[in-house]
């Protein structure tokens, strides 16, 4: 099994935000419940791609291109608590033609560990056509700027079941 990252470890990604875990995310248990968790992985998503990635509402406007999720495993690995204060961080994976395989990690600034992670698959999309379409090059170059970065990384996180860029040829 894959350890997971340190916080220190963590630093090269850079925080998309760092907040307080409001007590709307608690369940009957007492923890964050599975919609908190996802809620942060899909701010920081979304952080990431207009502030990263460059994939915000002015460039839809201007291009009609944007992107859509195919898939998404989370894996649960430590409590969050309300009141806890948590950071989330984005890691490329993989890029494709047409789409991009990444994780965003919450990370529990408190307890100092992985909460969870959000293990992802996007495919860029032409909005006239809803259909998939090769990235444009400014977006493509700006994920494989990141991609080269994370990939220099030491360490890795343990995957998700057959999450990629590609389908498996039959």
């Amino acid at each position: 099994m894959t350890a997971l990252p340190t916080l220190e470890e963590l630093e090269p990604l850079g925080a998309l935000f760092t907040r307080t875990v409001p007590e709307r995310y608690q369940d009957l248990n007492g923890h964050v419940n599975v919609r908190g968790h996802y809620d942060l992985h899909m701010d920081a998503a979304e952080e990431s791609w207009e502030r990263q990635v460059g994939l915000d509402q002015a460039f839809l406007d201007r291009t009609g291109q944007s992107s859509f999720s195919l898939t998404h495993h989370v894996q649960f690995h430590r409590e969050i608590l309300v009141g806890h204060e948590v950071s989330t961080h984005l890691r490329i994976l993989a890029r494709g033609p047409k789409t991009v395989h990444a994780v965003t990690i919450v990370a529990n600034r408190t307890t100092g560990e992985i909460a969870s992670t959000l293990e992802f698959v996007e495919a860029y999309v032409d909005l006239t056509t809803r259909r998939t379409a090769p990235f444009a090059p400014d977006v493509a170059e700006r994920i494989d700027e990141l991609l080269e970065q994370h990939a220099a990384l030491p360490w890795s996180l343990p995957p998700s079941h057959r999450l990629g860029t590609t389908r498996p040829t039959e």
